[in-house]
């Protein structure tokens, strides 16, 4: 497992953020964003979308179990990637890609919010 590089992405929720672990006081919040990309190759729109698990640790896990975070809300959300994988004997590579959330700013009905690693 590496620690990648600081990462900021704008993301849809695509599962309703939950509590994962709770250890010594310390919160740990889990859920899936879905990162849709764009583009156009030889004259033809092409989509593909990709899905990562966010990790949000303390206070920053704390907001986000009581921000009521509903599927399909869009936030942003600023963090590193973790990336753990390997190869397997016939050579395909098999990697997971996750983002350790650092701060997480939200627009919902209007308001904009931001909660961040103190």
């Amino acid at each position: 497992m590496k620690l990648g590089e600081h990462i900021e992405i704008e993301a849809r929720i695509g599962s309703v953020p939950e509590l994962a672990n709770e250890m010594c006081g310390h919160k740990l919040v889990r859920f899936v964003i879905a990162v849709t990309d764009r583009s156009i190759n030889n004259n033809r729109y092409a989509q593909q979308t990709h899905w990562y698990t966010v990790n949000a640790l303390g206070d920053t896990a704390e907001m986000l179990l009581e921000s009521g975070l509903r599927i399909c809300d869009t936030i942003t959300i600023s963090g590193r990637w973790v990336i753990d994988g390997n190869r397997d004997v016939l050579g395909n590579s098999n990697y997971m890609y996750e983002i350790i959330a650092e701060s997480v700013s939200m627009a919902k009905d209007s308001c904009a919010r931001s909660y961040e690693v103190a």
